[in-house]
Formats: C-alpha cells, sequence, structure tokens
C-alpha cells in the first residue's frame, strides 16, 4: 500500500486541479465546454477517460493511467514531482472524478477523486493467497471510496481548498493484522494562470500499526510550497513534523522530535542551484539495551551549477551503457561543481550512559570543469588536479576521547593529529592544488 499513498494522491489531485481550473468563473455551460476541452487534452498525455456521464449541475467520469511515460513528461512540465519509474508504479490505476458546478458559495467548482482499480504494479505481484486476500480487503475499501481526496475551486479560479477522507481500516489474514489510521489531511493553495502557484497542507496523524510487531506514526505535518519560475526547479519548501516514532513490541527504537526544514531552488540559465536547511530537536535511537540521543541537529547544504539537461539526462541513461553515464557525467561537470555544508552538527549527544558536548563540521568542495571523467576511471589520482575542497571539524573533549577508544579510528587519529582551540579538537583538511593537508601539515 505504500505506493498507493499521499504522495500519489498528491500527483492525482495537482493534475486534476490544473485540469478544472479555467473557467471557473464562467457560466456552468462555459465550465463544461472547458472540462472537455481539458479532459480532450489529457487523453493525448497518457489517460485515457471513461465513462463520462453529464447532468446539469455535475458529472462523472474515471481516468485510466495507461501511458507511464507520456504521463511523467507531462506532469514534469507542469511542475509535479513525478519521474518515469514512480508513473509506473501507477500504470493501471483508475481514478473516479465526481464534479459539482457551483456548489455552494466559495465553490465554482468542485470534485472527488477516489481511486476505483488499484495499478497492475500491485495486483501483478500477489502470488500467494496470503497477498490475494489481502489486495481483496484493500479493493473493497475502494468500493467504499476508502482513500478519497475532495477538493473546491473558488470562482474566481484564484484559490483552492480541500482535504482527504479520514481512514480507519484494518487489514488482516490468518497470521497477521495491519491498522492503519489517517486524520485530518487538509490543504489550501493558490492558483496563477491556471496552474498551482503555492500550497499549504496540514496533517495532524498518519499511523500503521500491526499488534504486538511494529507501530509506525508520524504527527503534526506542516508544509508548503511554493512555485517561484517557470521551471520544475524553482521553487521553495518549508515542512515542520511535530513527532516521528517508530516502535516495535512496546519499545521505542526511533523517536524523532520537532523537525524543520527548509528548501530552495532555483534554474539561471540552464545551471541549478539548490540549498537545504534542516533542525532537528531530538533524535532518540534505541536498540536492545543501548540508547543515543542527539539534541539539536542542523544540517545546510548548498549546491550551485548543476547543469539541468545534464541531470536529467544522467537520470534517463541506460545504467549497463558506460559510455551514456560517462557522457551524462561529463556535460553535468563542464561548468564545473560546487557543493557546500555551511553546517552540520549536534550540540550534545548522550551515548553509553555519558551525556558530552557534539561537533560541529563544515564543508566546501568545487570540482573545475577540466575533470575528464573517462580518464578518471583509468587513474583516480587525476581528480585531485580537478579538485578544491576543505573541510573544518570541531569535536568536544568528551567525543573525541570516545571516537578516539573505538578501533576503527585508531589509525586515523594517529596519522592526523588535531590541535587544541578553547577546549575543542579542531581538524581543519585542505585539498588544494592536488596538495593534501591536515592543520597546515602536509600529508601527501
Amino acid at each position: 500500500m505504500k505506493k498507493l499513498s499521499i504522495a500519489a494522491f498528491a500527483v492525482i489531485v495537482i493534475a486534476a486541479i490544473y485540469y478544472m481550473t479555467s473557467g471557473s468563473t464562467q457560466l456552468v455551460s462555459q465550465m463544461k465546454s472547458q472540462v472537455d476541452t481539458e479532459l480532450a487534452s489529457l487523453q493525448t498525455q497518457g489517460f485515457t477517460v471513461k465513462g463520462r456521464e453529464v447532468n446539469e449541475n455535475k458529472e462523472h467520469f474515471v481516468i485510466a493511467f495507461d501511458e507511464p511515460e507520456k504521463i511523467a513528461a507531462y506532469l514534469s512540465k507542469k511542475g509535479s514531482k513525478i519521474n518515469q519509474e514512480d508513473a509506473k508504479i501507477l500504470k493501471g490505476l483508475e481514478v473516479g472524478v465526481d464534479i459539482n458546478y457551483l456548489s455552494d458559495a466559495y465553490s465554482g467548482v468542485s470534485f472527488d477523486l477516489y481511486p476505483l482499480v488499484l495499478p497492475e504494479s500491485l495486483t501483478s505481484a500477489t502470488t500467494t493467497p496470503e497477498d490475494k486476500r489481502m489486495i481483496q480487503q484493500v479493493e473493497k475499501m475502494l468500493e467504499k471510496k476508502t482513500f478519497l481526496v475532495h477538493a473546491d475551486i473558488n470562482k474566481l479560479g484564484t484559490g483552492f481548498k480541500g482535504y482527504m477522507k479520514d481512514i480507519d481500516e484494518t487489514l488482516s489474514d490468518d497470521n497477521i493484522s495491519m491498522h492503519i489510521q489517517l486524520n485530518t489531511l487538509t490543504f489550501t493553495g493558490d492558483l496563477k494562470e491556471d496552474a498551482i502557484s503555492s500550497m499549504k497542507q496540514t496533517l495532524k496523524l498518519l499511523s500503521v500499526n500491526v499488534p504486538d510487531t511494529m507501530d509506525l506514526s508520524l504527527e503534526g505535518l506542516k508544509s508548503t510550497y511554493t512555485i517561484t519560475g517557470k521551471s520544475a526547479y524553482d521553487y521553495s519548501t518549508e515542512y515542520s513534523i511535530e513527532r516521528m516514532q517508530m516502535q516495535q513490541k512496546g519499545a521505542i527504537l526511533l523517536n524523532i522530535q520537532d523537525f524543520e526544514a527548509l528548501a530552495d531552488s532555483g534554474v539561471n540559465n540552464t545551471l541549478l542551484y539548490s540549498h537545504l536547511k534542516t533542525k532537528t530537536k531530538r533524535i532518540e535511537i534505541s536498540q536492545q539495551n543501548e540508547k543515543i540521543v542527539f539534541d539539536t541537529l542542523h544540517f545546510d547544504i548548498k549546491a550551485d551549477k548543476l547543469d539541468v539537461n545534464a541531470l536529467e539526462a544522467l537520470g534517463k541513461v541506460d545504467p549497463n551503457n558506460e559510455q551514456e553515464i560517462n557522457d551524462a557525467l561529463q556535460a553535468l561537470v563542464s561548468q564545473g561543481l560546487q557543493l557546500e555544508i555551511p553546517e552540520l552538527s549536534i550540540a550534545n549527544i548522550e551515548a553509553m550512559g555519558e551525556k558530552m558536548e557534539g561537533f560541529h563540521l563544515d564543508l566546501f568542495v568545487e570540482i573545475d570543469k577540466s575533470l575528464n571523467i573517462a580518464s578518471l576511471q583509468q587513474n583516480p589520482m587525476l581528480a585531485l588536479n580537478a579538485l578544491n575542497a576543505t573541510i573544518n571539524l570541531s569535536l568536544s573533549q568528551a567525543l573525541f576521547a570516545v571516537i578516539a577508544q573505538q578501533p576503527q579510528a585508531v589509525m586515523a587519529m594517529m596519522l592526523f593529529h588535531p590541535k587544541d582551540v578553547k577546549g575543542k579538537k579542531v581538524y581543519k583538511f585542505e585539498l588544494k592544488d592536488g596538495k593534501f593537508t591536515v592543520n597546515n601539515a602536509p600529508v601527501m
């Protein structure tokens, strides 16, 4: 069921909103005419529309996902984050659509979307009697419209709002049962020129529970997504999650609290830059009788000068064709690349019953456009002259002492000696002009 998830519905909702927005300020007859036009266009993009029933103020039809490659290409152009592999998973999916025109004071067009037929990737994978019984239960859920998404587009065609129907279902066979719960998933957004320009989403709870075995839960999700340009790479987004937890037989294995993320991406003259910044208040990992706690984590990463055309070509190459891979990689570095981690840090760590201060790391890597990928495979040392990198690492005295006790770290500690700076153990690793230094002392 993972593939038939919120992400899959997001793709469907985005597509449906795009197709249903045009003409929402017009009379019902004009809106119907616009729907006719949009559905005709839809059928040229890998979808099939069938079973259409049109009444005075409402209609019903079914959208079938028939040609994944065409669907992925089209939705990607519209800003939806879906690749061909993801689209292949949806092949054979059929989604029912119920449309209502001018149903209330807010809405120009309202619609419900709900899967009617499962993708072939799920039905073809059912080989055991247990799998078949599980699929039968899911199909009964489809009959009840369990996975229904409702959306309303305002009369001006400038905004939308909606929700996914709450889910509280149990799947079971002779040996195991699984309880799935989704509570209060809502979304709102803005439309510009008949396309989504921004979207906000909230989710109160998503949980999957297998009694006496496993419990996964996510609580308090909030997200925003804003289109900032014309390409699928021009966007900014924010996420926050109050808690994510995984338990096994009553014991907490993973507990993440107060996660926040900011990301933005854009294209300038076919070159992509991307920035991700995250903060996590607490991560607790338990295994048998051991527990590790990370307090206040920061992760900030930037990438620049990524050639968009080369990046997309790399995603389409045959993994068994070495020449295609080399050509795509060569194009990717043709403008030079930059990768920066301004901050990777953990304020405090609790491990083996001891609490200590953590570490701080920053990194900058630059790959010169002179790097030859084919020659690099023959002689990896050629990369040294085309690569400049600096890493600064600062560790607390207590953390350094713990690391020094690990057998895997003994050799590194013998080779690379830290500096003592304000009570910290400090390293500066630098690769420049083919020379590698640690704290300004040459290593090679």
